[in-house]
């Protein structure tokens, strides 16, 4: 049986898979990465670490995400978490097991360089507070009806990626039941 990773496990966690722009100073030791003094009791600057605006998190692993951190889900439902929960938990376990689901069907397609939060979220995602389904997504009918079947026979390999996969997959991630891809496209 699979157990979630508790808050400070995540933290640590995000620190490993995660290194936001904002921490890439070379700061020696006693240095913060915005050059605070921590050696003597100095301020240390990493309360505001999330806070960067415009810095997309980058994610670094030495082994699979989902090997390391398993596919399961939040400790307290999704709903019940404050933003910045979610927001460490969507950095510390969403960002890397979903950049390892998609990066493992089409590696070309979906470059780990190029998967971050507006990947789903959307070029605007700070401005809508990181609702979904993000408005840049492609519109998807409802399922069973004539428009999603003839979409699954133009995009057979994708339809079947995203059924088979995504949508199970960030199910569980979130703990919400039937999950589907409504969540994360608008409806056509």
């Amino acid at each position: 049986m699979e157990t979630t990773p508790s808050r400070p496990a995540l933290c640590l966690l995000a620190l490993l898979f995660v290194a936001p722009t904002a921490s890439c100073g070379g700061g020696g030791e006693g240095e913060t990465a915005t050059g605070g003094d921590t050696s003597a009791g100095g301020e240390d600057d990493w309360d505001d670490w999330g806070d960067d605006e415009g810095a997309e998190p980058e994610v670094e692993s030495h082994h699979g995400a989902i090997e390391s951190i398993g596919i399961s889900g939040p400790d307290q439902p999704w709903a019940e978490m404050s933003h910045e929960e979610q927001e460490w938990y969507m950095i510390g376990k969403v960002l890397p097991i979903m950049k390892e689901v998609f990066a493992n069907h089409d590696a070309e397609r979906w470059a780990p360089a190029d998967y971050g939060c507006a990947t789903c979220h959307g070029p605007d995602m700070r401005e809508v507070g990181y609702e979904m389904p993000a408005s840049n997504q492609y519109r998807v009918p409802a399922a069973g009806t004539p428009a999603y079947d003839n979409m699954r026979r133009i995009f057979p390999d994708v339809v079947e990626f995203m059924e088979a996969e995504v949508t199970p997959t960030m199910g569980t991630l979130l703990g919400i039941e039937n999950y589907t891809c409504h969540h994360c496209h608008p409806e056509a």
